[in-house]
């Protein structure tokens, strides 16, 4: 047989009809639909894990530089504007805050307030580039609500402004802050007081609803 009628009989018996291209690409679609929900949520749960990497790593560094610089320094969260930030001790006035908070639970604090720390710093340091500058999480990740130690007084703080200090000796105050993702997702973010060590864990479904964080379908 001719090489070139060879070649042409053999496309015309290995080519697809459009019915199977068609069954093709409805399988496609069938199982991408099924798979995407899947997909999502992977997405939420690593941004919700990388959101709180990124609060672990702040703590770290708040523990780390107060004991390089003999100074104490804070991390301040903002539950009503969903965002955080360090803080010096010797900028930030702790008992203005206090006082605050005790008049108004839901009070925040204005973008003037928040980089007036920032601005009282040398031009060149450590904590030039972030004290007093807000971070926030990844999209759809929100501070839900957090569990602080002040003077041997547990608070539970579910809106406003609180902190966590952090001393030049490397201890800290006791704390629990709850992160969660758009699908009532949980992880907890603590931090011992003795030694300052940070830990994050994923929260269950019960204890999630007995925190008060219930799944949008609820």
């Amino acid at each position: 047989m001719n090489p070139t009628r060879r070649l042409k009989h053999f496309n015309l018996e290995t080519g697809f009809t459009l019915i199977e291209v068609m069954l093709v690409l409805t399988l496609i679609v069938i199982l991408s639909s099924a798979t995407m929900p899947s997909l999502r949520g992977f997405a939420g749960s690593t941004r919700l894990k990388s959101s709180a990497s990124a609060i672990r790593d702040m703590l770290h560094f708040a523990r780390d530089i107060a004991i390089t610089e003999g100074t104490t320094y804070l991390v301040v969260f903002d539950l009503d504007q969903n965002r955080y930030w360090l803080a010096s001790s010797e900028t930030f006035v702790v008992s203005d805050l206090a006082a605050s908070l005790g008049a108004n639970g839901s009070n925040a604090i204005n973008q003037t307030e928040v980089r007036s720390s920032e601005l009282s710093q040398p031009a060149v340091s450590r904590t030039s580039m972030i004290l007093g500058i807000p971070q926030e999480p990844n999209h759809n990740i929100s501070l839900s609500q957090m569990v602080i130690n002040h003077n041997s007084q547990t608070r539970h703080i579910h809106s406003g402004i609180d902190y966590i200090y952090f001393s030049p000796t490397g201890s800290s105050e006791e704390l629990i802050l709850y992160i969660q993702d758009q699908d009532a997702n949980v992880v907890s973010i603590s931090v011992e007081a003795a030694s300052a060590r940070v830990r994050i864990q994923d929260v269950g479904a019960e204890e999630s609803e007995a925190l008060g964080v219930l799944s949008p379908s609820n």
